[in-house]
């Protein structure tokens, strides 16, 4: 929301300066029509797109459609000129808070997709931006070198004390008008603000926004500036990813900021897990009366089986370590199930190679241990 109203703001504005917008009344008007339009478009689109995700069975269609969902948005709401922008960040929330009523294999799915096609995006943005640098450098013109060095450090020095400037304020004024607030959460130590308006480094958003300048004024004459503009963004970005980017690590470990706490979290996960797995037992026993869901007894039991490994795996997290490698008791199961796993994975392979069993159905069978994989094995992120 913060980059949708920023890039909403910002079109605003920019119409202002090229001669489209006449006074303050009508730039606030303008903006408060294209944010006020950009979250009404992205609403309305919410439940068909959120119906056709339900309704279609096919991962591979999913994944186009996840694809499709930002254009679509766009260009809905810039026809009735709002802000498209907003209009795609108010659907992604909408369809990322129900995400869970898709299949597995789409979740599964689209999770790789979109970590590869943001990196991508960005790499690309970056790169053909960049290829403008030497031009921009060029642009510079009026400007000496010395002005421009110095421009470029008060901007720069502008963007992080401005981040301080709100990131305080925004912090601290919310606990102190709402005894609700206070009530609600923990007292909020002041390295926290301090790391977060640190962590204000800039980046691809900011480079396209300053290229979307145009060239040229409503009258024609060309747009005053530009080319210290596109400089400035340049420095700002690089010096926020490499002063702040490269110092907030060490920022961390000298502020001695305390991490999560890691027994607090596990504890509360087994029993969010422990009250999901009674309700699972509870829905099995229930179904299970049913003659038209009797299983043979060994099915039955395997079935059993899994919801308790379930249960118990993260209380497991909650034990004594193995005293000669130190891992968990459930940290020792995923690396056998893994091993076990493994093991199978090259007799697959082995068997293809022989032909005794084609491609097709090795990657069956492959696609079966992934998943089983997936299910064994979790990789905690810090």
């Amino acid at each position: 929301m913060n980059d949708a109203t920023a890039i909403t703001a910002y079109k605003v504005a920019l119409a202002a300066a090229v001669g489209e917008g006449a006074s303050w009344s009508g730039g606030i008007e303008e903006f408060l029509v294209a944010a006020v339009g950009g979250v009404g478009v992205g609403l309305l689109l919410t439940v068909p797109i959120h119906w056709l995700r339900t309704h279609l069975r096919e991962a591979m269609l999913q994944n186009t459609l996840s694809l499709l969902i930002p254009f679509v948005a766009y260009a809905a709401a810039e026809q009735v000129h709002a802000s498209g922008v907003l209009a795609v960040v108010v659907v992604a929330l909408y369809l990322g808070h129900r995400s869970w009523q898709v299949d597995f294999e789409t979740r599964l799915q689209e999770a790789a997709v979109w970590r590869v096609v943001a990196f991508i995006l960005e790499s690309a943005v970056f790169a053909l931006i960049g290829l403008q640098l030497p031009i921009v450098l060029k642009g510079l013109g009026e400007y000496s070198v010395g002005q421009a060095a110095w421009y470029a450090a008060g901007v720069f020095v502008f963007v992080v004390v401005a981040r301080f400037v709100w990131s305080y304020p925004a912090t601290y004024l919310p606990r102190a008008l709402s005894a609700r607030i206070r009530e609600r959460e923990d007292d909020m130590d002041w390295r926290r603000p301090l790391i977060v308006s640190w962590a204000g480094m800039r980046g691809v958003v900011s480079l396209a926004i300053a290229f979307s300048i145009p060239l040229v004024m409503e009258n024609g004459e060309p747009f005053p500036g530009r080319n210290l503009v596109l400089f400035l963004t340049f420095t700002t970005v690089i010096g926020t990813l490499v002063v702040q980017g490269l110092s907030l690590p060490w920022l961390i470990r000298v502020l001695k900021l305390p991490g999560r706490d890691a027994q607090a979290q596990t504890l509360a996960e087994a029993q969010a897990q422990n009250a999901a797995s009674q309700a699972a037992e509870a829905r099995v026993e229930e179904l299970t009366r049913d003659e038209r869901n009797c299983l043979p007894q060994p099915l039955q039991d395997r079935l059993h089986t899994v919801l308790e490994r379930r249960r118990n795996s993260v209380w497991e997290r909650l034990g004594q370590p193995n005293p000669v490698t130190g891992e968990s008791a459930d940290d020792t199961y995923r690396r056998l199930a893994r091993e076990a796993i493994a093991a199978e994975r090259e007799v697959f392979v082995k068997m293809r190679d022989e032909r005794r069993i084609d491609d097709e159905m090795m990657r069956t069978l492959l696609r079966k241990l992934d998943l089983e994989e997936a299910a064994a094995y979790r990789e905690v992120e810090d």
